[in-house]
């Protein structure tokens, strides 16, 4: 392969809730995102990958693991995004004002995933002011008084119950669930932490794309972690946003000799316009002009490398909740552009608009800041909580709030542990060995294309990236 550039792409997982060790997802997550067998030669017992340092992550506990490249995938290069050691001093008592305001929401509107335990809790409720009526209600005696007052005492019990659950309940709790509310808190108290985690993963994307090793960036998260790698994305996209310029000149060729088509704005946007006036509309029309534009941005010589943001059993869910007091609220940031969506919203008019999502800038168009998911796909998978209760509690589809360029997938496949109440939510990356179809393992190479061959300009092989290394890695391949 002498004088051939190899091409490399980088993976990215982070990790969700909980008191997590560095590694332990990587470890967890690179067999079941490596299509095919993970041993090249069985009788040494040769692993397709190998561990290095991560020069990229200034944490001193952070390794890479490097796989070789095969038949099936390019040289891709896995890491983790390890964040849990910055949320420290955890009370159970913070998730107090989210859980309040979920127990008093009318139950079509509570995540599926948690309706049992809301009724159960409100049973509970009724039990007990049953128990202190002394059993004695009857329906033919009461009277409004009675009701008023049996509301009133169920609302004040509620709220009594559900501080002191949140007050004394063992503390191993707050290792998973405060996790999210916290990351999630405006409070002073949680300022700090969200900022340092933010900024982590802010600044290991952005040395992933400044080492200038990498041709593609993948980016999966499971749980908490795909907020975390959200904002990342989102706040990434927003500091490189005036390098995000498509050149408006036809003619213009990168080192693939790859002419940018002067039209495949014009048409990503048309199709984007049409999938904001309809919701049910498919996407992949939509997503497939993503990987085109995306392709387009790099022929023009545009730095950004993120192709895909993957989630699985992510509580964004449940985001105008946890992010926002309501929906109506989260409707609102969304259209202030707080919050970014899939296909973005269009960006506001202004004496230099010109599309639906550009403007003019030195002589090109150029994305708005608010855009990072015209041109990066957005696949979401989780377990079914089946009957409110048997499944993943806390994932569940984006695209109604995200947007309708969402491809979400709910997973079908696997085995019974997929009912387990709660505990699924642990299983996404647990069937390396299963790639039937509806599995999680199957689904994840679905959405994450690990080799872009299919859609890359001139194939993903051979002499494709110009940062890419000439001999692999220490001479590897």
């Amino acid at each position: 392969m002498s004088g051939k550039k190899r091409f490399r792409q980088a993976v990215v997982i982070v990790h969700g809730m909980g008191e997590q060790r560095p590694l332990d997802m990587l470890n967890r997550f690179i067999d079941a995102a490596i299509p095919g067998p993970t041993v090249i030669d069985e009788k040494q017992d040769l692993p397709v990958y190998y561990s290095r340092p991560a020069p990229e992550s200034e944490s001193y506990e952070a390794k890479s693991y490097l796989a070789r490249e095969t038949s099936k995938y390019p040289q891709t290069e896995f890491f983790e995004y390890h964040w849990s050691h910055m949320m420290q001093g955890n009370k159970l008592s913070d998730i107090w004002d989210t859980f309040q305001r979920i127990l008093f929401t009318p139950i079509w509107n509570v995540p599926s995933g948690l309706r049992v335990v809301w009724l159960a809790f409100w049973a509970l409720i009724l039990w007990v002011l049953w128990y202190i009526a002394d059993g004695t209600l009857a329906w033919d005696s009461l009277s409004v008084e009675k009701i008023i007052s049996l509301i009133a005492g169920g609302g004040v019990l509620a709220g009594l119950l559900s501080w002191a659950m949140t007050k004394f309940l063992p503390g191993k709790i707050t290792a998973s669930f405060v996790d999210v509310v916290r990351y999630l808190d405006t409070s002073p108290r949680s300022y700090s932490v969200r900022k340092n985690i933010r900024r982590g993963m802010i600044e290991f994307l952005e040395s992933l794309h400044t080492s200038g090793r990498y041709d593609r960036i993948i980016v999966v998260a499971h749980s908490l972690g795909a907020y975390v790698a959200y904002d990342g994305i989102s706040y990434l996209w927003t500091k490189m946003n005036q390098d995000h310029v498509l050149p408006l000149e036809d003619g213009q060729q990168d080192h693939h000799e790859t002419k940018i088509d002067p039209e495949v704005l014009v048409r990503f946007e048309s199709e984007a316009a049409e999938l904001l006036k309809d919701d049910n509309r498919d996407p992949k029309a939509y997503r497939d002009l993503q990987r085109e534009l995306w392709a387009a941005h790099r022929a023009a010589g545009n730095p950004w490398l993120i192709t895909d943001f993957v989630t699985a059993g992510t509580p964004m869910c449940m985001a105008e909740k946890l992010l926002t007091k309501n929906e109506d609220e989260f409707r609102v940031r969304q259209k202030r552009r707080d919050i970014a969506s899939c296909p973005p919203l269009p960006d506001l008019p202004g004496a230099k608009k010109k599309g639906l999502f550009s403007y003019p800038y030195k002589g090109g168009d150029v994305l708005y800041h608010a855009a990072p998911f015209a041109i990066v796909r957005w696949s979401n998978m989780w377990f079914p909580a089946h009957l409110g209760f048997f499944g993943d509690w806390f994932g569940g589809p984006l695209a109604r709030l995200f947007g309708a360029g969402i491809q979400d997938h709910p997973l079908n496949g696997n085995d019974w542990k997929r009912f387990l109440p709660a505990w699924a939510h642990t299983l996404y990356f647990t069937y390396p060995d299963d790639e039937s179809d509806g599995s999680a393992t199957k689904v994840l190479h679905d959405f994450m294309e690990i080799d872009p061959q299919a859609w890359w300009p001139n194939a993903a092989r051979g002499e494709v990236g110009e940062n890419s290394d000439e001999q692999g890695d220490n001479g590897d391949q």
